[in-house]
């Protein structure tokens, strides 16, 4: 591959897609890279659910031209244009000027291109432990995007594989995320609110359960839905029979949040079970030991920060390798990783810190003197700070650069944080600390840089820090360093100095339903909105105007939605675009099952065959689609799908 700067991106192009919000790829993003000789470069990392304001961002552009303007305009951030490209990779129907179209990356034979990806960020994002080390990497979500790779529900969908010093075979696994997605579904309730109540609620009835079934693709669902349904069944037979078996005497849990804990803890252990098989059919299969093996996890699921940390306590792992964006938010990572890589070259590559994302600069309007640590202290002492400093964190997790810090020894930091994000009050909050100060605080062994383990806290500082410590003792670890963020290590040293805790409060910087805030004017609207004294900007301090209601409420569009309007539905366009005028709902179907596209959805007869499939359920359609394409193939018309 030549030197220069190309993207990664994960997005989609149609106009059907757009006009009828259909999603085909969620949490969006894009990534800039240089590379030199072998030396790559991460140069900035966009998610387009911070310029959008979309949580999960799953739009679609309209057009091409709307998806060039877009990427124009994040290029010209970092003094950039299209012309300086060499190479996009990853969206279909994208390319760089003049690129050879062949760079478009192939689906490979026997792994789901998605999956691949999700394993390449895990296992490439420190090149000098890729080659030096031993890498246990498990790519589990709840399944893999069919954009570029239309073969993909005919792969393995969820994928291991283990690392010897570069040399890595890939196996099939089984993912447990599908069990979290439809516990979702059945409790309306995303998964990481369903997480944190888990921890929260130490109500635990005394239930045997069967074990799940094994989920292998996307079609096991319906056994897992079967499976799900049945410990929802007699755990609501339990709380109709013994409701004193859901009392839990630490908290003032409803009756329903206390029947939803004992789900998730079920489904907790089951997921436990399932990747732990995982783990110990890899390490016999390549004969290792987990002191001589970093375990990786990547993908959604990787997201449990419970089960993360309960996997290298029960297993001993030499260390745990995870970059910030594990979820679908980081495809763009490993896309241009799996592409610098494909070839066989060794790179020079380590990602370091998660600060990859925008920057801003301070408005010109506001008065504000350079932020001293002792300041610092004397504001977390009085209440929660707004912190907005450099370029922002990528992935899910705020990380200390779009964040609210608070006072960790008081629970009434956690409720002020709770209320300002109208968060149920069970919502745990997590810890920043001193990295060379964890271990004394925390049963955590290794960095944790990216709050992706929950680990317990150790028993005599619980009573010291209880705004950071769920219910059932356990606490989502974020270990700073000066080398990762010098400034907020310095607020955390002053902070040691004064208290004699080396920890703060740690939350993201934004309201309900909203993306982390990655824009500093809108910033300065929600710090007035929830009443927030002073907000630190880039190193400086700005004492902030209280007055109630002088600020707008609610959460508003974002610039980058501009490049995402869908298309006014006009005679003229549907008759190009959607001529037998299917519904937003029949066309999500269609998009969502890659078998449909043996059927071309502008044809009449294609279009009456596909009406009769979406009549059944999910389930009957599966089973009739394998016998109805064997007889035709699956390469029929379809390209009119994007």
């Amino acid at each position: 591959m030549r030197d220069g700067y190309f993207l990664s991106i994960y997005a989609h192009v149609c106009p059907v897609a757009a006009a009828y919000a259909v999603a085909r790829r969620h949490d969006q993003a894009m990534a800039l890279w240089r590379r030199a000789g072998n030396h790559l470069t991460l140069v900035r990392y966009w998610e387009f659910e911070r310029l959008t304001g979309v949580k999960g961002h799953a739009l679609s552009f309209p057009d091409e031209q709307s998806a060039y303007a877009f990427i124009s305009e994040a290029l010209a951030s970092e003094g950039l244009t299209l012309d300086d490209l060499f190479m996009i990779v990853g969206t279909p129907g994208l390319s760089a000027p003049n690129e050879n179209r062949t760079a478009e990356p192939k689906p490979v034979e026997g792994a789901a291109y998605h999956s691949l990806c999700h394993l390449y960020s895990g296992l490439t994002m420190d090149a000098a432990l890729f080659q030096e080390e031993k890498i246990l990497c498990l790519a589990l979500d709840a399944g893999p995007d069919h954009v570029i790779d239309q073969d993909a529900w005919n792969k393995p969908h969820y994928l291991g594989a283990f690392s010897d010093r570069g040399n890595f075979t890939t196996f099939k696994v089984s993912s447990p995320a599908i069990l979290w997605a439809l516990l979702r579904e059945r409790c309306g309730l995303a998964e990481g609110t369903l997480m944190a109540l888990g921890s929260a609620s130490t109500v635990a009835p005394a239930l045997n359960f069967p074990p799940p079934p094994v989920i292998a693709s996307i079609d096991d669902r319906f056994a897992a839905s079967d499976w799900l349904a049945d410990v929802a069944e007699r755990l609501d037979h339990l709380a109709m029979t013994s409701p004193e078996a859901f009392r839990c005497p630490q908290g003032r849990f409803s009756a329903n949040e206390s029947r939803i804990a004992a789900m998730v803890k079920v489904v907790h252990d089951a997921s436990f079970g399932i990747v732990a098989r995982t783990i110990e059919d890899a390490l016999e299969r390549f004969g290792a030991r987990p002191g001589q093996v970093h375990l990786s996890m990547v993908g959604g699921f990787a997201l449990n920060c419970a089960i993360n940390g309960r996997l290298m306590r029960h297993f001993g792992f030499k260390g745990f390798v995870a970059p910030p964006v594990v979820n679908d938010c980081g495809i763009a990572l490993g896309m241009g990783l799996h592409h610098a890589l494909q070839h066989g070259e060794r790179i020079d590559f380590r990602l370091g810190t998660a600060f990859h994302g925008r920057q801003h600069a301070i408005p010109n309007r506001l008065d504000g003197v350079r932020a001293d640590p002792a300041q610092v202290v004397d504001d977390l002492l009085e209440g929660p700070v707004l912190w907005f400093d450099g370029p922002s964190e990528i992935g899910p997790r705020a990380l200390g650069h779009r964040s609210l810090l608070a006072d960790p020894r008081n629970l009434a930091s956690k409720d002020r944080l709770n209320r300002i994000k109208d968060r149920e009050w069970w919502r745990p909050v997590a810890p920043i600390v001193l990295a060379a100060c964890a271990a004394d605080w925390f049963e955590l062994d290794g960095p944790s840089p990216f709050m992706l383990q929950a680990v317990p806290v150790r028993p005599h500082r619980r009573e010291m820090i209880p705004a950071i410590c769920h219910l059932d003792g356990t606490a989502r670890v974020q270990t700073l360093t000066d080398d990762e963020d010098p400034a907020l290590a310095a607020v955390l040293r002053a902070f040691h100095a004064r208290t004699g805790v080396p920890i703060v409060c740690n939350t993201s910087l934004n309201a309900k339903g909203e993306p982390i805030i990655d824009d500093m004017e809108r910033a300065l609207s929600f710090a007035r909105e929830k009443e927030i004294a002073v907000a630190y900007l880039n190193g400086r301090r700005v004492v902030l105007d209280r007055t109630p209601g002088d600020a707008p409420k609610g959460i508003r569009e974002r610039d980058g939605m501009r490049h995402f309007q869908p298309p006014a539905l006009t005679p003229d366009w549907l008759a190009r675009h959607n001529p037998q005028n299917l519904t937003a709902r029949e066309l999500t179907r269609y998009f969502s099952d890659p078998r449909l596209a043996a059927y071309d959805f502008a044809d009449a007869g294609d279009v009456r065959i596909l009406r009769r499939l979406f009549t059944l359920t999910a389930r009957r359609r599966g089973a009739a689609l394998e016998s109805m394409l064997a007889p035709i193939g699956t390469n029929r018309a379809g390209a009119a799908a994007d």
